[in-house]
């Protein structure tokens, strides 16, 4: 079990990678290739049906990691901002 748990948090980051340094599809999916599981390779048409589905989640991430930056951004403001205009100006 965790050999199938361990190729699974590889494939992940393939795709992730990938998908982060513009990689194409061809090149994923041979990289996706190595992955094995007690020696044993994934087959083809199952890769490409993972990096379909992980293609069909980059508008999700993509709102996630744009929504997580403003949530973050705008909440620092709110702190920073009133701690300024609070702070003792001695």
């Amino acid at each position: 079990m965790k050999e199938l748990l361990d190729a699974a948090k590889k494939i992940n980051k393939i795709l992730h990678e990938s998908e982060d340094e513009g990689i194409g599809y061809d090149v994923t999916l041979n990289k996706l290739n190595s992955v094995k599981v007690h020696g044993v390779m994934f087959p083809t048409l199952m890769l490409m049906e993972m990096i379909d589905k992980f293609v069909d989640g980059y508008e999700d991430r993509q709102k996630k990691i744009l929504n997580d930056d403003s949530d973050e951004i705008q909440k620092k403001y709110e702190d920073y901002s009133k701690k300024w205009n609070h702070k003792d100006l001695n």
